[in-house]
């Protein structure tokens, strides 16, 4: 009895140790890292990015939300200026709104804080979302805060404008 137990604990043993010692070379990840370490510099920055536009990563957090609004403004402009069916609004909310979410983590995250900066993005999701249509809200509903949005469009994206320009 106690032979048994002995030679099955053995068994358990030995392939618990080949699944730990084999497991990273099915997966071939060893192989990746050890080909990555060799790369050059600029292909191991890792940019962060959100349909097209990449989240800034260096500079104070004003600095940051300029260089952001410096890609997204223009874009939103032309979106709000065209005259788009609610599906393609909703298909360009998402990068638009997702890269403003993730520089907003991100300055959450930081050491350096500016909370003029971080109150500032939430109005621009805002501001995205009136234009393009909140997901959750039924098409009507989305149509109807996107007319409003667009017969207030120059107002707000003027006052958005100078409150970015005036960050730090």
């Amino acid at each position: 009895m106690k032979v048994k137990a002995r030679v099955f604990d053995v068994v358990c043993i030995l392939t618990v140790a080949g699944l730990l010692l084999a497991g990273p070379g099915c997966s071939g990840s060893r192989e990746e890292g050890s080909k990555s370490s060799g790369a050059n510099p600029e292909s191991q920055v890792r940019k962060e990015k959100a349909g097209g536009f990449t989240v800034p990563a260096e500079g104070t957090p004003g600095e940051r939300v300029k260089k952001l609004w410096e890609a997204t403004g223009p874009v939103i402009k032309a979106d709000a200026q065209a005259n788009l069916g609610d599906k393609e609004y909703q298909d360009k909310r998402t990068p638009l709104f997702s890269v403003w979410v993730m520089l907003q983590g991100k300055l959450s995250l930081a050491e350096q804080k500016d909370e003029e900066a971080q109150r500032t993005i939430p109005e621009i999701l805002k501001f995205i979302d009136n234009l393009y249509g909140f997901p959750g809200f039924k098409q009507e509903r989305r149509e109807k805060d996107r007319e409003t949005a667009k017969k207030f469009f120059d107002k707000r994206f003027t006052r958005l404008d100078e409150q970015i320009k005036a960050l730090k």
